[in-house]
């Protein structure tokens, strides 16, 4: 990792520990800021990759993995758009489906790191198992409870968290392979 990854992996670690904060502080809009947050990061991450598959990528073996993640990322952001009316019961569980499908994409990334005996991969599995069991607790305490207040407690925790796993990996000691 370069030092511009580094620097550009600490600012999205304090700027996503800046929201789980203001989602636990704030009262009426933090829904309404959070999906605001989510639809920009979605669009701007989907552009990027579709002008990154127009301009290199397609012409790449196993290119158009970029064209589908890119339209992905559009169609989610078009989703979270249209979620912006519904109660904040409902969003909380979007979120948190958001949450847990980052979980398992952790916990699959790291089988596949321990395939080839990389030492980070019980790192990626326990932060991916963390990701589940902090979603699924915020989904069960949202739908047993029926009050979105104390699903946003543990989501607003685990944005924080994530925020804070994210400065720590900036720091990590990464090796360099230098091929002869």
């Amino acid at each position: 990792m370069n030092w511009l990854q580094r620097i550009r992996k600490i600012i999205s670690g304090v700027l996503l520990a800046i929201a789980g904060f203001l989602f636990i502080l704030l009262d009426d809009k933090k829904y309404t800021l959070l999906l605001a947050g989510l639809i920009i990061y979605l669009l701007f991450n989907g552009i990027k990759m579709m002008i990154y598959y127009l301009t290199m990528a397609r012409l790449m073996v196993g290119g158009k993995s970029i064209l589908y993640k890119s339209v992905i990322l559009l169609d989610l952001a078009m989703v979270t758009a249209s979620l912006t009316t519904l109660r904040p019961v409902y969003l909380i569980l979007y979120l948190v489906g958001i949450y847990i499908a980052a979980g398992v994409l952790d916990i699959l990334r790291s089988l596949e790191a321990k395939k080839l005996d990389a030492p980070e991969w019980k790192i990626k599995f326990a932060s991916g198992l963390f990701n589940i069991l902090l979603g699924t607790a915020a989904g069960v305490s949202g739908l047993l409870f029926s009050s979105p207040e104390i699903s946003a407690f543990i989501y607003g925790g685990g944005l924080i968290w994530s925020g804070i796993t994210g400065i720590a990996s900036a720091f990590r000691r990464t090796s360099t392979v230098y091929i002869q």
